[in-house]
């Protein structure tokens, strides 16, 4: 029997996260019998050394990295030391970086045999049953050194056709919330949905595009009363790029949730003109206590330049009404933004001090390899300068070490970085804000909680 061994690369970065995609892959490949392993290198803490040991000892035939472009050089370096430990085993890389440069990460990367394009499930299992060749939606090096891609492979059209994740062969103990996005300490994610139809310049689609797929309310259900009873979960974080994108199918979710008395707090993220009043009330009785909203830019024509297809009116509307409701809310924007200046950030801070989120998540720019806005950089339609972040540059609060290229357009990378500091801390040393985080403290959980977020945003701004 073939054996398959995936593994999640080492990172520096704390508060590791369940690698959810790979949970769905190895969960469908012992559907088919097929015999598979997990190695979570970030969760873990685990040396390139002692990578190396547990792979030699896996002995498996096919090895699959996850590779994303900020954690590019862990995987690259995960690849190199699978191939020291295991000559013969076929060497598979899929995500969203191998999804969007297939074949310059073969050409790169000379000990890596298939990146994977899209979704892995059904890919990774015809590894085991079929010559390359015959695989849709890979690209991989054949005999004579050539690299060849094989046709696109169609998406799964029923995710409900497809297991829950195989949440049990990872060290689910390491996996410790961060927030703002989770409080209690008996938290596990989800993802409901793949995809997302809209078309904002700056966010890297590769594997999932643009074709919107959901999980059925029911479904859903299922796995959070799984999660409850199994898991002993109290709280679930539901990590789709747009929780309501079809507003109807998220109230039917929260009325099933109350329907059957499933008792746990949640949070998700969301687009502002993807809730109204009615969706709003039904997700508080279900036990959403957070959202987040991409709010990005408090300048208008900023925001029709990267098509985010909202306008400010919508995101102070959608503030007001959740706050009304009794959700908190997490506002995430960007700085550094094409044609971005400091009259227009101070036009975002303006925004966020009007909109009064509960908190805030501030960064900066990342041009993504695949990105619609990559590829117009590259074309000429802004003028400017791709940065390559050195391995030793921070951004504060946001990024660690890691592969990111930032945007230089009227404003230099350094300058943007102070802004971020200046930005986070003059939000939450405000006396107003202090006083209604003050009001938000109803038990010591709250305390605790609260304490672990602010000495995490202090840290970043000092």
């Amino acid at each position: 029997m073939t054996k398959i061994l995936l593994i999640n690369p080492p990172s520096e970065l704390k508060n590791p996260v369940l690698p959810l995609g790979l949970a769905s892959i190895a969960a469908y490949l012992q559907e088919k019998q097929v015999d598979v392993s997990v190695i979570d290198a970030w969760a873990e803490k685990l040396s390139f050394n002692k990578l190396s040991q547990q792979v030699t000892q896996n002995q498996a035939d096919i090895i699959g990295i996850y590779m994303l472009s900020p954690r590019y050089d862990q995987a690259k370096k995960t690849i190199e030391v699978c191939r020291q430990s295991l000559p013969n085993s076929i060497i598979v890389a899929g995500g969203p970086h191998t999804s969007a440069m297939p074949i310059e990460t073969l050409n790169e990367i000379p000990e890596l045999d298939v990146c994977v394009i899209g979704e892995g499930e059904k890919t990774m299992y015809e590894l085991t049953t079929k010559k390359l060749s015959e695989v849709n939606g890979i690209a991989y090096r054949n005999k004579n050194g050539k690299l060849v891609l094989t046709q696109l492979r169609e998406y799964i059209k029923d995710l409900d056709n497809l297991p829950f994740p195989s949440r049990d062969l990872f060290p689910l103990e390491k996996y410790k919330p961060a927030p703002p996005m989770a409080r209690k300490e008996s938290c596990y994610t989800m993802i409901t949905s793949r995809g997302c139809p809209y078309q904002c310049t700056y966010c890297s689609k590769d594997v999932f595009k643009d074709v919107y797929r959901t999980l059925s309310p029911k479904r859903v259900c299922d796995e959070i009363e799984e999660l409850i009873t199994k898991y002993k979960a109290e709280e679930i974080p539901f990590l789709d790029d747009d929780f309501s994108m079809n507003i109807k199918r998220a109230e039917t979710i929260c009325d099933e949730i109350i329907k059957r008395k499933l008792k746990f707090r949640w949070s998700c993220s969301t687009r502002v003109d993807q809730v109204n009043e009615q969706l709003l009330k039904k997700m508080k009785q279900a036990g959403c206590w957070l959202i987040c909203y991409g709010v990005e830019s408090g300048n208008q024509k900023i925001l029709n330049s990267i098509n985010k297809g909202f306008t400010i009116d919508q995101v102070i509307s959608s503030f007001e009404m959740t706050r009304k409701i009794g959700i908190l809310t997490l506002s995430s924007f960007m700085v550094g933004l094409p044609n971005e200046t400091k009259e227009t950030i101070q036009e975002t801070f303006n925004l966020v001090k009007k909109i009064k989120p509960n908190f805030i998540s501030c960064s900066m720019l990342m041009v993504f390899p695949g990105s619609r806005l990559f590829k117009l950089i590259k074309s000429g339609k802004y003028q400017g300068k791709l940065k390559v972040l050195k391995k030793e540059e921070r951004i504060p609060g946001v990024f660690l070490k890691g592969n990111y290229i930032a945007f230089e357009n009227n404003l230099t990378f350094e300058e943007l970085k102070k802004i971020i500091q200046k930005i986070t801390r003059d939000f939450y040393l405000r006396p107003q804000y202090i006083i209604q985080f003050i009001k938000t403290i109803k038990s010591f959980s709250d305390f605790k909680y609260y304490l672990k977020g602010a000495l995490k945003v202090l840290k970043s701004v000092i």
